[in-house]
């Protein structure tokens, strides 16, 4: 007998944007007396990749692009409620190895063709094709797509996978005649998909332009014209919004009290935890008493209160507190300098320099003062940190390509999903961050897959209990996303760092 997954009716925009002045837009009116704002221009950190095909690029600029210009199965709305979006419903079987989704059949392309099962199914195929794409790493699990009809897929996955629906909200879907004739690259170029936005522009390293799709099947978009500037220097893009050349635009946390009444603070609680990944595999990271030493050596509530000027907090576990899969029954560690260097004493270290690697004005807001403090804290128990900076693009790739990294790491996660499984698979199962490989922790995160409700809080707990023993990762902080808003843009923003301008169906 099929499980039957109800999904929940959408909900309104998904962002919550009241408009009542603009920094960059016209002064139409709008009913009610306020002012519509037809277009909005955002400082981004970074941009997507140098090809910006959304079945091989999955990074979070790239998803705040692919996610406005195309659809998906289903999609999260603002609160992080799995919504259905192309798909209406969805059911799995009892073992939760094969799940079905049944289509809208009102949808188009933005070149005017129907959306049907089959470009679904040609969309996850070629990503499934593809092990180097970033999104191949959501469909491990996936066996093979099957077309039942116009509007019926079947999923066949070769494993219990109980997040299979969130899992569908990374997957954009491209018409498989064009994606065929164009190729990849040719695609970034001139993409076509079914989204509220189509795309406009593309100047790498400068900007991106969407703007709205006239003929969008759903509910139209509140704005003509998006663009994201790609500004990576943090006070530049403050300055924009205080200028009024950017409506809206992320922030340090130290910035938040230079806003002025130019600008208005927008902020909400990170999806993502900020943390030390270890090279376990040599050298002293190798000794669990040695990484067990590093994370009570370190006052995370100094990190927190001094250099993140309390616009963050400190972190229990892998998964952050809006995700699905948070324990809240987990405590945070102590700092305990006295039982650090007995631990490193028992070990043996002697002092050997440790490499700490990280990403020089990246995705981390004040990645170098972080660095910087856990050095200090390292060195007040007797370890010897040197400190490797470099820009995000060459950390990235050593994180994510090489995997070379040979000592400490300060990395972020933010899983775009607002599921745990990407978390773990990444952490523990094999993926870019785990360097232990143990098979214990991979057990650990299929019995996450197996379950579902309250039964797969407690698998995470488990797993969370067996990462605070081991020590594989050190969880630091879930950071506070800011953001500078120009002054009269009430703007909720999302828990997973989007930026979302379309709306979904109601």
């Amino acid at each position: 007998m099929a499980r039957r997954h109800a999904p929940v009716l959408a909900l309104g925009l998904a962002l919550a944007l009241t408009l009542t002045a603009c920094g960059s837009g016209s002064d139409t009116a709008a009913s009610g007396g306020e002012q519509e704002l037809p277009s909005i221009t955002l400082g981004a950190v970074t941009e997507p990749t140098a090809v910006p095909d959304p079945l091989v690029d999955g990074s979070l600029a790239g998803y705040s692009y692919y996610y406005n210009v195309f659809d998906s199965l289903t999609r999260l709305d603002a609160s992080g409620e799995l919504q259905p979006l192309l798909a209406t419903e969805w059911t799995s079987s009892e073992d939760l190895t094969e799940w079905t989704f049944t289509l809208r059949d009102d949808v188009t392309f933005s070149n005017g063709a129907p959306l049907t099962a089959q470009d679904v199914a040609f969309s996850y195929t070629t990503i499934l094709e593809n092990p180097a794409s970033d999104p191949y790493t959501y469909m491990r699990p996936l066996e093979s797509v099957e077309v039942v009809d116009e509007t019926t897929v079947l999923f066949r996955l070769n494993t219990p996978f109980s997040p299979f629906p969130s899992i569908t909200t990374s997957v954009s879907i491209v018409p498989e005649d064009v994606y065929t004739e164009l190729g990849s690259e040719g695609f970034a170029d001139a993409p076509i998909g079914s989204g509220p936005y189509t795309f406009a522009s593309r100047t790498p390293g400068v900007e991106y332009v969407i703007e709205r799709n006239p003929d969008y099947w759903g509910e139209s978009a509140p704005f003509e014209q998006v663009t994201f500037q790609t500004i990576a220097d943090a006070d530049a893009r403050l300055n924009g919004v205080l200028s009024s050349s950017l409506d809206v635009a992320l922030i340090a946390p130290n910035q938040v009290d230079s806003l002025t009444g130019a600008a208005t603070l927008a902020n909400t609680e990170s999806n993502g935890v900020t943390f030390l990944g270890a090279n376990s595999t040599s050298g002293p990271l190798a000794d669990v008493r040695v990484r067990e030493a590093i994370e009570l050596a370190i006052d995370k509530d100094a990190l927190v209160t001094g250099v993140l000027s309390g616009r963050a907090a400190v972190a229990t576990q892998m998964i952050a507190p809006p995700v699905a899969g948070f324990d809240p029954s987990i405590e945070a560690s102590e700092t305990d300098v006295d039982r650090a260097e007995e631990l490193l004493a028992e070990a043996g270290y002697a002092g050997e320099p440790i490499t700490l690697s990280y990403a020089i004005g990246g995705r981390i807001p004040l990645s170098e003062e972080i660095v910087q403090a856990v050095q200090g804290m390292l060195a007040d128990v007797g370890v010897t940190v040197t400190l490797e900076g470099m820009d995000q693009s060459t950390f990235s790739s050593r994180v994510y390509d090489k995997k070379d990294i040979g000592g400490l790491y300060l990395n972020t996660y933010a899983p775009s999903q607002m599921d745990g499984d990407p978390v773990v698979e990444d952490f523990f199962a094999g993926g870019y961050n785990d360097y232990a490989m143990s098979p214990e922790s991979a057990a650990l995160v299929q019995a996450t897959r197996e379950v579902a409700g309250e039964e797969r809080i407690a698998a995470y707990g488990d797993l969370m209990t067996f990462n605070i023993d081991n020590r594989q990762m050190i969880p630091l902080y879930v950071p506070e996303t800011n953001y500078a808003t120009t002054d009269g843009l009430a703007w909720a923003p999302r828990a997973d760092g989007l930026f979302l301008f379309g709306a979904l169906e109601k």
